[in-house]
């Protein structure tokens, strides 16, 4: 098999049903490029799985709410003798009370401890841009006529107001886009053509590089055969291939 073939399997395969190809195992044991390329490709359908998926409710924190809104009940005759001086209902309530707002707390740290995936710099996301550009993968789930209602469906998904560049000042013209996983991370893809030749385009929100760029900073490189540029602004990463 050779690497135009390889990377044809590798579009069209379904990596939750389909078996192992043989002769593109074989591939990926001769060819480094290749066997980085499926790499990439499997951690990033893993990711938007693990993005898509629903998680329960911790049992810990649904109990905790609940005891949380029993406080804000009607006052009944319990508070009113749980109320009175040196009553030991009193100090359970107040022992109740702290415990859940330390149980919050700590809930709280624990959530903000997880740092989002990132990137060391630029030149890190142009690799990861062009490997994914060449995968081929031009699906989209929205066009340009639908552009206005999927931004703001995109900005719910990600978290972020997601700003298109000036695509005309760059004789570019949007076909259309959808969400999508550069390497770990969630981003938004929008499939670009210039002079009748298609890009691909990918936006993700600035606190997934591990490096602190003013806006207007910019990494412009030729890879692989492909063009791409990478730059900071509007408080988001942009990532351009041709």
């Amino acid at each position: 098999m050779e690497c135009k073939a390889f990377h044809h399997w590798l579009r069209n395969r379904d990596s939750r049903h389909a078996l192992r190809n043989t002769e593109a195992m074989a591939h990926m044991a001769a060819c480094g490029d290749c066997k980085k390329l499926y790499d990439l490709d499997t951690r990033a359908e893993q990711a938007i799985v693990l993005a898509f998926t629903q998680k329960d409710m911790p049992v810990s924190l649904k109990a905790q709410i609940d005891r949380r809104l029993s406080l804000e009940k009607t006052p009944s005759f319990l508070d009113g003798v749980a109320s009175k001086p040196d009553n030991p209902f009193l100090r359970l309530r107040h022992t109740g009370f702290i415990a859940g707002i330390a149980l919050l707390v700590l809930l709280t740290a624990l959530l903000f401890s997880l740092a989002p995936p990132s990137f060391k710099d630029l030149e890190q996301i142009s690799e990861q841009a062009v490997m994914d550009h060449l995968k081929g993968n031009r699906h989209t789930s929205f066009d340009a006529a639908t552009l206005y209602q999927s931004l703001e469906m995109l900005k719910r998904e990600l978290g972020f107001n997601v700003v298109l560049p000036d695509l005309n000042g760059q004789g570019c013209f949007l076909v259309g886009g959808r969400l999508c996983a550069l390497g770990k991370c969630r981003a938004a893809y929008f499939v670009i053509e210039k002079q009748g030749k298609t890009g691909s385009l990918f936006i993700m929100n600035s606190n997934h590089l591990d490096s602190e760029l003013s806006d207007g900073s910019r990494y412009t490189t030729t890879t692989k055969g492909c063009a791409a540029q990478v730059w900071k602004e509007n408080g988001q990463v942009y990532a351009m291939v041709f």
